[in-house]
Formats: structure tokens, C-alpha cells, sequence
């Protein structure tokens, strides 16, 4: 018996929505509830995800008591796999001091990947990239219909998260990075393969407490590469300055008791949080609940360090699980 394919479906949906968002664009770009129902659902379901199965599809998950996610899409084992935030047709995905502050409360969550959509529009991040700037984006109204159907059914398939799949019919073959399926074993083979040159594994990165370095031992021009955070994740930097900015991101996502403007380690004319650009010297922005703000980044190398170990004492308790380190 023949079976319907889900790159079919999606297809068929994608060309549904386009005909839709053409239609009715006005009412759409007024109504995220309407762009949810009609532009951001039947795609969903074409997927996969049944939107009526709250275990399944969790609607406005609460987080930080106070930022409500729209789709939080569950694994069979109840773990969370991935969140969909929704924004009325035409609304910007990337609105500066917006974005940042719902990449950390989606990533709070612990997701494999978060998007953010207008219907047609799809942002998608990774918690592997550490910038707020998307990984990849999508147009379904741009792009080819087969190739934007493949992308989606590559990036939320609900297959990937064991939903449809059963296991009692004998062994399936596994979907890329998904976690949850397993390749199947032969059990007999006719022939011993030749066994395969093994490749050298990377050594683990040796990690340097970033409270005892001494920048005058160092050897000239050396930088950071990666920095250890005390939740235990790990960032790909290049200079001093990431270090602070890794920090007060984490910082920022972690406290939502801050008083603002605070002042750096030295605590005299200098911001390292303010929610106006300093009128001297560099800054970063970044969001605090949903605010933009600026991170003070005027510093040498050694009060990037002193400033992001000052930040440090901002994390609420218990947020420390291992020290802040960089390796080389």
C-alpha cells in the first residue's frame, strides 16, 4: 500500500499557505492569531505535530513568569525538541533588542533549535551559534516550493522526534540527528569488512580558570578560543572582549533582577549594563527583557577579564555549576 509522503504534503501546504497569505495579507499582518491559525498550523501538521495534542504541542509556555513561547514541540518522551515563536505576516523577525531577549528565554528551555516565523518568513537558531543572528532563514514565498518543503521537513520533521514511528515492526533507519532512532544491525554479515584506518580523535581543549590567568605570561598575540561558561557551555571566541560579552549575555538571561544602569568593576563614571549608549568609547547591544541595552566594551584586555569575573557575581545562586575557563 502506497503511503503519502511528508515532503509531498508540506509541498502541497506550502503552495496552500502562499495562495492564503496572498489573499488575505492585510488581515494577516493585523492578526497574529489568524496568521498563527492559517499560515503557521496547517504547516505544523503537515510535519507532523498534531496542534490540538498539548503533550505534544505545548501552546504559550510560561517562562520567567512573564514571556509566553507560542509552540513548544515535544519528543515522545515528553523532552522538548524544538520552539516555534510566532509574529503577524510582515512583522520583523529581527527587531533590534527583541530577538536577543527571545533566543534566551526559547534556549532557557533547552531546546535542539529554535524558530521564529511570520507564516512565510522562518528564522532559524541554533544554541550551537552563539551570536544572535540566525543560522539559516527561509521564504516560502520566494523560495522553490520542493526545496523550501525539503528544508522544513530537514529542520522539524516530527519523525526526528519519534513521533509516528513504530519500533514494533522491526528495525527503521535512523533520520539524521535524531536522537531517538537507531541504525539498524546486521546481524549476519556475508563478509568481514576491511577494517577502516580509525581517525585521530581530537584532544579535549585544556580549559585554564579564567580568575587565575596572567595575561603578562602569555605569549605576545595570543587570543582565546574558547570559553567555558559556569553553566557548563562551552563558546567558540577569538578575542578578550568575548569573554565579557559571553559572560553578560549569560548574565542578562539569567537575572531578570537587575538594576540598570550598572556600573562596571571600577564603579566610578563607567556602565557595564545601560540602557543608553555610552557617549565615549566602544559598546555592544544586547536585550534585557525585551529592552534594548549596552554592554560597555571599552576595556584592555586585562579589564575584560576583571569587569567579566565582576559580572559573575550578578548570576543568581546555584547558576554557577563550574567555573568560568578559556582554552588556547
Amino acid at each position: 500500500m502506497l503511503s503519502t509522503s511528508p515532503l509531498a504534503s508540506v509541498h502541497e501546504v506550502i503552495q496552500q499557505i502562499r495562495a492564503n497569505a496572498s489573499a488575505n495579507a492585510s488581515l494577516f499582518r493585523n492578526n497574529e492569531a489568524a496568521t498563527r491559525a492559517a499560515l503557521i498550523d496547517p504547516i505544523l501538521r503537515a510535519l507532523g505535530w498534531d496542534t490540538a495534542n498539548v503533550r505534544m504541542v505545548e501552546p504559550e509556555r510560561m517562562v520567567a513568569n512573564k514571556q509566553s513561547l507560542d509552540y513548544v514541540l515535544k519528543d515522545t518522551q515528553g523532552n522538548i525538541r524544538s520552539v516555534v515563536e510566532a509574529k503577524k505576516l510582515g512583522e520583523s523577525l529581527d527587531k533590534l533588542g527583541h530577538v536577543g531577549a527571545l533566543i534566551g528565554y526559547a534556549f532557557s528551555l533547552k531546546p535542539t533549535n529554535f524558530f521564529i516565523t511570520d507564516g512565510l518568513n522562518w528564522h532559524y537558531y541554533s544554541p550551537a551559534h552563539s551570536s544572535y543572528e540566525p543560522v539559516a532563514t527561509l521564504n516560502l514565498q520566494e523560495a522553490d516550493t520542493v526545496a523550501a518543503a525539503l528544508q522544513l521537513v530537514q529542520w522539524l520533521d516530527a519523525a526526528q522526534s519519534g513521533h509516528g514511528i513504530q519500533p514494533d515492526f522491526g528495525p527503521t533507519p535512523s533520520h539524521a540527528g535524531s536522537p531517538l532512532l537507531k541504525q539498524p544491525q546486521l546481524t549476519k554479515p556475508t563478509a568481514k569488512p576491511l577494517a577502516k584506518p580509525k581517525k585521530p580523535q581530537p584532544e579535549a581543549a585544556d580549559f585554564t580558570d579564567v580568575s587565575q590567568l596572567h595575561l603578562q605570561d602569555l605569549p605576545a598575540g595570543q587570543k582565546p578560543k574558547q570559553l567555558r561558561l559556569p553553566n557548563g557551555s562551552v563558546k567558540s571566541i577569538s578575542t578578550w572582549k568575548g569573554i565579557l560579552l559571553e559572560v553578560c549575555r549569560l548574565v542578562l538571561v539569567t537575572n531578570l533582577h537587575l538594576q540598570l544602569p550598572l556600573p562596571d568593576k571600577a564603579g566610578k563614571s563607567r556602565f557595564l549594563f545601560s540602557d543608553k549608549k555610552p557617549e565615549k568609547g566602544s559598546s555592544s547591544t544586547a536585550s534585557y527583557k525585551g529592552k534594548l541595552i549596552f554592554i560597555g566594551t571599552h576595556y584592555s584586555a586585562a579589564d575584560c577579564i576583571a569587569n567579566a569575573l565582576y559580572a559573575l557575581a550578578q548570576l543568581p545562586a546555584g547558576q554557577n555549576s563550574t567555573t568560568l575557563a578559556v582554552s588556547f
